[in-house]
């Protein structure tokens, strides 16, 4: 039987290492084309990377990622036993990484709804003459996308220059209706700014309606404005391609030209656009935690939580009476027993405070230090409506169906989770990539598992991290059980390739056997995508325990990868263990493709509504909020 080996390359040979050890960090330099894409291309190739084998061809794959097939392993006998295995940081991999991958956000170009060529002559009806004008005179406009404008011209066209929301010279109920729409943009996360027509100074200023030609330049750019609205609320304001090296998405924006031609047309324009705006239950908690924030913003602020020295569970502070009501204003109550000491921090405030903490990113103690303090005196100010605007955001940027059934792992929070009919199903904790060699955001769709995986060491790992080790000894991977394999797909001695006569272009393929102490354990989830990213099981079970758990070169660890292949495969937990105690590598299909969903949030919601804050290990928060300004400054 073939069994599929990937040319990846083994962070993990740190079998050897003392727990604890990091490995090399990946090259943060520009990617350069792997051995597999100098042959088949673009790493992108799905199609090409899941059907050919890298030296020579015809081969059924069922394992992925441009790799190559060796025969499989005989079971093992008397393997030795899994606890007595450490391995620090052994990952297969991913991209070769692009260090912490934050771009600074430069605004796409947008072109003036003004100073056009019409290929017609202007119409006859005084009021479509006016709006003709308006577009092909030089005066100040709402400035739009290009795509926008293509579409804003034909539609004007298409209607002989007539006005969309103008009756008799006036603004109509219609118009008045999404120009109040537009105006509250920021209930939705959205900034209002970036919708106020030209000839407004504000949303509430009085209407030049004795001016035929400012009126006319209103309903373009009130058309412009609801146009650019149901581009930022489908699908996002900003492009995420833009923000980050590691986004790989393509956000559900809503084509322009479709969208005008509701908007002109509908009786019911304000519900047309408000039903852009994501229906995810977490984009509603969201929003109306913002709304919250924001009402609580516009409160005197008096009761600031005074610094002092570390309270333990049972010690004395005069500060505890002002936590305990400050826990309580955030929903987390403690009422101390009529007994006890109102100063001591108790054990059930201990509790709330420990509660607090998670949910504030804060390290978990259940003491009152001074982060705690400073996320006490900070919860619900600024910095948290930021982080919903933030990851308010990021659900525009998520497909609008998620499927009825799918997978969802949030990096910034460790998590995964299977996710059925809208509730959760299965969660685990997660292990994601280091912040030089970061898990990237994408979608996709899980279609195999593998028991007992062979691990096909990635080239960039071998040629950052292995290749140095090989040229001062080259029979290091003879010693360690990995198998080397030729062009010819023939197993070769590590000793006898001359290593130093290569750099980053490496004509081998290097696999490590089943087993015990391979990098990837007991079983594989794989999603072919362009990223070489997929889920896994790790011998180094020891970091599933620490709070910030990222330590990958990209693919994402699994804390309980038998249960989880259970769930996605819809077997038994005792077939499960049968198959990988057979000691077998054995790929398995699932019944039907699974959705994946890679994603990057900073807040989201809990089971019970509240909003839970995570770390910004990857620092992909301040380039949204750089964005933001941007946008607003380079859109007048």
């Amino acid at each position: 039987m073939k069994k599929f080996v990937t040319t990846s390359v083994l962070a993990a040979m740190a079998a050897l290492m003392l727990s604890g050890t990091e490995m090399a960090e990946a090259s943060a330099k520009k990617r350069k084309p792997t051995f597999l894409e100098q042959l088949f291309g673009k790493s992108g190739d799905h199609a090409a990377r899941k059907r050919r084998s890298i030296f020579g061809g015809g081969l059924k794959n069922e394992d992925s990622f441009g790799s190559f097939y060796v025969e499989d392993q005989a079971p093992r006998k008397n393997p030795p036993k899994r606890s007595k295995v450490v391995i620090v940081d052994a990952d297969p991999g991913g991209d070769p990484g692009f260090g912490m991958g934050n771009l600074t956000y430069v605004p796409p170009k947008i072109v003036p709804m003004s100073g056009i060529t019409l290929a017609t002559a202007a119409p006859a009806d005084a009021a479509a003459a006016a709006i003709y004008n308006q577009l092909a005179s030089d005066g100040p406009s709402l400035r739009v996308l290009p795509a926008a404008r293509d579409a804003l011209l034909a539609q004007y066209a298409a209607r002989s220059y007539r006005p969309v929301w103008l009756a008799d010279g006036k603004l109509s109920d219609r118009g008045k209706d999404v120009l109040k729409l537009l105006a509250s943009a920021d209930v939705e996360g959205l900034q209002p700014q970036t919708y106020l027509p030209t000839g407004l100074t504000a949303f509430d200023a009085p209407l030049p309606e004795n001016d035929t030609a400012a009126m006319a330049r209103l309903d373009i750019d009130l058309s412009a404005a609801t146009l650019r609205y149901a581009h930022d609320a489908s699908g996002g304001q900003f492009d995420p391609v833009l923000l980050s090296r590691y986004h790989d998405l393509q956000p559900p924006w809503v084509p322009a030209a479709q969208a005008i031609k509701v908007i002109a047309n509908t009786p019911y324009p304000v519900q047309y656009l408000s039903s852009l705006n994501p229906a995810h239950p977490a984009y509603a908690a969201m929003k109306k935690a913002l709304a919250e924030l924001r009402a609580e913003q516009a409160e005197p602020q008096d009761d600031k939580i005074a610094a002092g020295v570390i309270v333990e569970k049972g010690e004395a502070d005069e500060r505890v009476p002002a936590v305990r009501t400050r826990l309580a204003a955030l929903g987390f109550t403690a009422e101390p027993s009529e007994q006890a000491d109102p100063d001591v921090l108790d054990a059930e405030l201990s509790v709330q405070i420990r509660l607090f903490q998670k949910q504030s990113g804060v390290r978990v103690t259940g003491a009152l230090g001074p982060q705690t303090v400073v996320a006490l005196n900070n919860a619900g100010n600024g910095g948290s409506a930021d982080k919903l605007l933030d990851n308010m955001e990021r659900i525009r940027w998520l497909p609008r169906d998620l499927g009825k059934r799918y997978v969802f792992v949030n990096q910034a929070a460790f998590e995964a989770k299977v996710i059925k009919d809208g509730k959760p199903e299965w969660t685990t904790r997660v292990i994601v990539g280091k912040p030089d060699t970061q898990t990237a955001v994408f979608n996709d769709e899980m279609e195999m598992v593998v028991f007992n995986p062979s691990w096909g060491v990635p080239q960039s790992i071998i040629a950052n991290e292995y290749l140095p080790k090989l040229r001062r000894d080259p029979g290091y991977l003879d010693k360690m059980g990995f198998k080397v394999v030729n062009q010819q797909g023939e197993t070769v001695s590590s000793r006898s390739v001359s290593w130093g006569s290569y750099g980053s272009k490496i004509p081998y393929g290097i696999q490590q056997p089943p087993g015990e102490k391979n990098a990837l354990g007991e079983l594989k989830f794989l999603f072919p995508n362009a990223h070489d990213i997929y889920m896994h099981d790790t011998p180094s079970r020891e970091l599933f325990e620490r709070d910030v758990r990222a330590f990958s070169h990209g693919c994402v660890r699994v804390q309980n990868p038998r249960e989880f292949a259970s769930v996605v495969l819809g077997m038994t937990p005792e077939d499960v263990a049968a198959k990988v105690e057979s000691e077998a590598s054995e790929t398995v299909r699932l019944p039907q493709k699974l959705p994946v969903h890679i994603t990057y949030f900073t807040a989201w919601p809990d089971e019970a509504g509240n909003i839970v804050y995570f770390k910004d290990i990857y620092g992909r928060d301040r380039p949204i909020e750089n964005a933001r300004t941007a946008t607003l400054v380079a859109q007048r």
